[in-house]
């Protein structure tokens, strides 16, 4: 079972910066997972929401701002353990500090309604600029469109298939459009991984991942009932990285 760190150590360090991310590899992460954004000039950049509210309480929106002014903003200003400077990356940055020790990074890329026109591109021209990176890497993402619109451009690229409000109800209908775009891995929330779910996914031909656990107890669950991944704010979460794999 892989022991994800779910936008690094954000546990430890405020979430999807350079410092959470050089704390995951320190504390032996080799698989990650991080949010993609495009600035109004057209970096690619690693922040989980579309907006600096919560973070760095601005009321500003990523692609409103230049790179040269988003840089500015400290993203850690919501993080009560250390509230110290620390800016949002830009993509290559956060590539510099886990490309080498990890062998599976996880992309997800936020671009609901399509805010980011383009960003498709600019994220496959990134994963085919370093030699590795395109067969390290799995394509995530809440808009279906902007799935539809990666498989479009790539055959090959790795995808997942990410549910807005999903429910066990819904599980049917969420498989068939996962396999409509060719998806490999299926990220589901822990309230709904139960056995049978994650049985009806694996049986369907989808590696599962679940998001996001942070308590022991749930992650020895997630690992006997059979699922492949867990996204952890917690990357020392058992203690035992053997159990990459």
């Amino acid at each position: 079972m892989k022991i994800i760190a779910h936008r690094g150590a954000s546990a430890y360090a405020p979430e999807n910066t350079l410092k959470a991310f050089s704390l995951a590899v320190k504390m032996g992460a080799t698989a990650f997972e991080f949010d993609v954004h495009q600035t109004k000039d057209g970096l690619l950049v690693v922040h989980h929401d579309f907006d600096l509210n919560r973070t760095a309480q601005k009321n500003v929106r990523i692609a409103d701002l230049a790179y040269a002014d988003l840089e500015k903003i400290n993203v850690a200003r919501h993080f009560k353990r250390d509230s110290s400077f620390q800016r949002v990356p830009r993509l290559e940055e956060v590539m510099d500090i886990i490309e080498a020790p990890a062998s599976w990074l996880n992309f997800e890329v936020k671009n609901d309604g399509n805010v980011y026109p383009g960003i498709e591109e600019k994220v496959l021209a990134f994963l085919k600029s370093k030699p590795g990176l395109f067969e390290k890497a799995v394509v995530s993402s809440f808009d279906h469109g902007t799935l539809e619109r990666f498989r479009e451009r790539s055959p090959e690229l790795k995808l997942s298939y990410l549910g807005h409000g999903l429910s066990t109800m819904l599980l049917l209908p969420a498989l068939k459009k996962a396999k409509a775009i060719g998806a490999v891995n299926f990220h589901m929330a822990l309230r709904l991984a139960f056995r049978l779910n994650v049985a009806k996914i694996k049986k369907a031909g989808f590696r599962v991942c679940v998001y996001t656990v942070n308590a022991k107890k749930d992650a020895l669950r997630m690992k006997e009932i059979g699922v492949d991944g867990i996204f952890t704010n917690h990357p020392d979460i058992l203690g035992d990285w053997a159990l990459e794999g």
